[in-house]
């Protein structure tokens, strides 16, 4: 055996014991307790404790019933309580639409398929893109009839980037 076969050998049992020290020192990060812990805080999120479920349930229930603007203030103390979610804004937009805002209502439709692609994925229960096609389509209409008598209105220059996203994003989603 020469030199070269014994740094050989010491670099070998070097590289194996450091190997052993590192992975021994990362072995509590994945242990069971890890899968507790996200339990925990996925029961702290609204949509798994359902009160945003309950609420939102409300809200549509107004709807239903004609109390557009109960439905407006139930929706909005969720959008300030639960920004991130993505079914208040889709109410949100549901609500102007019912008032016959289309244009008002991209924005919100907008926010909740940032927040949740899930409504334009047609394998999914909360698919909303047939509804969001209409919606898009009326909106549109309406920004092309307003354009033409304001055609530096910057709300409705930027309403119409809004419905053109919308109608990028429901072209290219999973239906």
């Amino acid at each position: 055996m020469d030199t070269l076969d014994r740094i050989s050998i010491w670099v070998i049992v070097v590289l194996i014991i450091s190997s052993f020290v590192l992975t021994g020192g990362y072995r509590g990060e994945a242990g069971p307790d890890r899968k507790a812990q996200q339990r925990n805080a996925a029961a702290d999120y609204a949509a798994v404790n359902g009160e945003v479920k309950g609420k939102i349930k409300i809200a549509r229930d107004l709807m239903e019933a004609g109390n557009l603007d109960k439905a407006e203030v139930l929706v909005r103390e969720l959008l300030l309580k639960y920004p991130f979610e993505g079914e208040p804004h889709m109410v949100m937009g549901d609500i102007f639409m019912r008032r016959l805002e289309p244009v008002k209502a991209m924005p919100e439709y907008r926010e909740a398929v940032d927040l949740n692609p899930d409504y334009l994925d047609k394998n999914t229960g909360l698919f909303q893109g047939k509804k969001l096609k209409i919606a898009v389509g009326e909106a549109l209409n309406e920004i092309e009839e307003k354009i033409g008598s304001a055609p530096d209105d910057e709300f409705l220059l930027e309403s119409r980037k809004t419905v053109y996203y919308l109608k990028r994003r429901i072209a290219g989603s999973c239906g």
